[in-house]
């Protein structure tokens, strides 16, 4: 009884981890206007105006502070930012 209570949350576990990994992909696909799996400026901009709509309770940010957070989360400072490097920053 107690091992297939165990597996039972071990099961729904991973599935609740496998929705939250399909809900980031969707997420972050929704955005990437141009699909090259890159977020450019734009893109990264439109992300945060649509999450803070959801979470106004969130300080709303500056464009200058929106920049700087870009610019950190592009850190290999090619312009864009990816899934990888949203996921590093982004609590999904």
């Amino acid at each position: 009884m107690k091992k297939s209570l165990a597996l039972a949350g071990l099961l729904c576990l991973a599935l609740s981890n496998f929705q939250l990994a399909a809900r980031a992909d969707d997420w972050f696909d929704r955005y990437d206007r141009n699909h090259d799996h890159h977020w450019s400026y734009d893109e990264f901009r439109r992300a945060h105006q649509d999450w803070w709509r959801a979470h106004r309770e969130e300080k709303r940010l500056t464009d200058a502070e929106l920049r700087a957070q870009f610019n950190t989360w592009d850190a290999d400072h090619h312009g864009w930012v990816t899934r990888e490097h949203v996921e590093h920053f982004h609590t999904w």
